[in-house]
């Protein structure tokens, strides 16, 4: 889990592995390597070294975070990291947005186009935001409906939705200028019908009909516990997010972190058994983003410090030790992916965790 801007929080570790039944399946001892950007067909630019890795569903990219026009994706033809053109990104570092569902959502950091693409080869001008100020902190979208939805972080201009082609570039509509009907999102997904986002400030989740984008309910309101959410993905049908409390004790905090599913409408969560006590900013915590659905084994893979994790249904996980898949604190896993007939990726500071499978 790679250290948010957003947050200015430091701190300390320890772990034990969640789930001790009975294991729901062998789960593999990997062999684990690190790729870097030239391991992806990149040559370098300047000092920047940040790769990522993305997988639509359908596409997967591993995306440099520089300015240079090119974007690499797996060939399934070759079996191989395969670089194509995409002028787009000569205007600025490629952020992508939203992955999953068979599309790319992305951004050009300090512009206000979207950018798509359902192949990773092919990249179209989506649309624009007309008079957003600030950043675009993140976005969903439902193929079924034809619906997207971006925030910014600004109250006067916080989401913007449209239902026009993802191929033409046309103007995105702004709910809530007033800034108070409509939140500012930290995170969305996109789930059963509904856009699901944790709001700016952490402590409160909303979400939208993807056929109303621009009519947001809170769903799961800010509590008595000063409870915090992040990392909110919608995967194979079950809606995932992280969620935590804290202490402070003379200036020592420690953070009391739960992977946690919420049901379909967003209005109930339980917990799972996977937990962590400790620094906020550390590879133990069962980050959302580090979420895989494996169709050949019909179960959810887990990657976090030193372990692959497996569970039938989300709620009830079963982990086992992956020997040399560890990096140091703050450097961080933020991305996870399988690749079939390759091998599962996940995405650490400045390199990209390998292993065959």
């Amino acid at each position: 889990m790679s250290y948010d801007r957003n947050f200015n929080n430091t701190l300390a570790i320890w772990t034990a592995f969640g789930g001790r039944g009975s294991i729901v399946l062998p789960i593999p001892t990997l062999s684990w390597s690190k790729k870097y950007y030239n391991n992806f067909g990149y040559t370098q630019y300047g000092s920047e070294r940040q790769i990522n890795v993305y997988d639509n569903g359908n596409a997967q990219i591993a995306v440099y975070y520089a300015k240079t026009p090119y974007m690499s994706y797996w060939n399934k033809t070759t079996k191989q990291w395969t670089v194509v053109s995409v002028p787009w990104w000569s205007h600025g570092q490629p952020e992508i947005l939203y992955a999953a569902d068979g599309v790319f959502i992305a951004k050009i950091v300090g512009l206000a186009n979207i950018i798509a693409s359902f192949d990773g080869i092919t990249w179209h001008n989506a649309g624009y935001c007309a008079g957003a100020q600030n950043a675009m902190t993140c976005g969903a979208y439902d193929m079924d409906r034809g619906s997207g939805v971006v925030s910014w972080w600004y109250y006067k201009s916080p989401v913007y939705y449209s239902f026009d082609s993802l191929e033409e570039r046309t103007a995105w509509t702004l709910v809530g200028s007033d800034g108070t009907s409509v939140p500012i999102f930290k995170y969305l997904t996109r789930h059963k019908g509904y856009f699901v986002g944790v709001v700016g400030g952490d402590k409160s989740i909303a979400r939208a009909s993807t056929s109303y984008p621009g009519s947001w309910s809170t769903t799961i309101p800010e509590d008595v516990n000063d409870t915090r959410y992040m990392f909110i993905r919608s995967i194979n049908n079950v809606l995932f997010v992280m969620k935590f409390n804290y202490t402070n004790v003379g200036g020592t905090y420690t953070y009391y972190v739960k992977l946690c599913v919420l049901n379909d409408d967003a209005t109930e969560i339980t917990e799972t058994n996977l937990s962590w006590t400790g620094d906020l900013a550390n590879n133990n915590i069962p980050n959302p983003r580090n979420i895989i659905w494996m169709p050949d084994w019909g179960k959810f893979a887990l990657l976090k410090e030193s372990s692959l994790c497996v569970s039938n249904d989300g709620l009830t996980w079963e982990c086992l030790y992956q020997p040399g898949f560890t990096t140091s604190q703050y450097d961080t896993f933020d991305g996870a992916m399988h690749i079939p007939g390759d091998g599962l990726y996940a995405k650490a500071s400045g390199y990209v965790y390998y292993a065959p499978y």
